[in-house]
């Protein structure tokens, strides 16, 4: 899962530094089963930090995260820091289904999807409260590093108030 774990330091980073926090609370390799209406079978592990919970915008980081896990996934790792999450999952699921799901998934979690694209076999959606709101994150899926027919999910939540 190197392109993943990639993927994730370099959005990670962007973020943190966009904060203007140091402070984070990570876990990695937690197993956290979702079925495939999306809802979790098994707690994801670790605590999210207070600041992590609640951006000072007002908006519910860790629930809006929560509303994004994908289907039949697992949770590679977790991050979160200063009104940020940062969650990377593998699914059983194809790239295309997950951007469908994600498509009324993020609508339903109280967001408005900014922009969607697509390069090199990997889908980024940008999501937002508002137009113009600090309140919202993004969505990357991309192929499994496995070379198996599933794919790897990347959802970043953050308020940058």
């Amino acid at each position: 899962m190197s392109r993943a774990r990639a993927l994730a330091l370099a959005a990670l980073m962007v973020l943190v530094v966009a904060c203007g926090g140091p402070a984070a609370s990570q876990s990695s390799g937690s197993e956290a089963s979702v079925d495939a209406d999306g809802s979790a079978a098994a707690s994801t592990g670790g605590e999210a930090s207070a600041a992590a919970s609640t951006g000072s915008g007002g908006g519910d980081v860790e629930e809006v995260a929560e509303a994004l896990i994908p289907p039949n996934s697992t949770e590679v790792s977790k991050t979160t820091a200063d009104g940020v999450s940062f969650v990377i999952y593998e699914s059983s699921d194809s790239i295309d289904s997950l951007r469908s799901h994600y498509e009324s998934a993020i609508p339903g979690a109280g967001m408005q999807i900014i922009s969607t694209s697509e390069t090199g076999g990997t889908v980024s959606i940008v999501f937002a409260e508002s137009t113009g709101s600090t309140f919202g994150g993004a969505v990357n899926i991309f192929p499994s590093s496995t070379g198996g027919s599933g794919s790897g999910v990347q959802v970043t939540v953050g308020d940058s108030n």
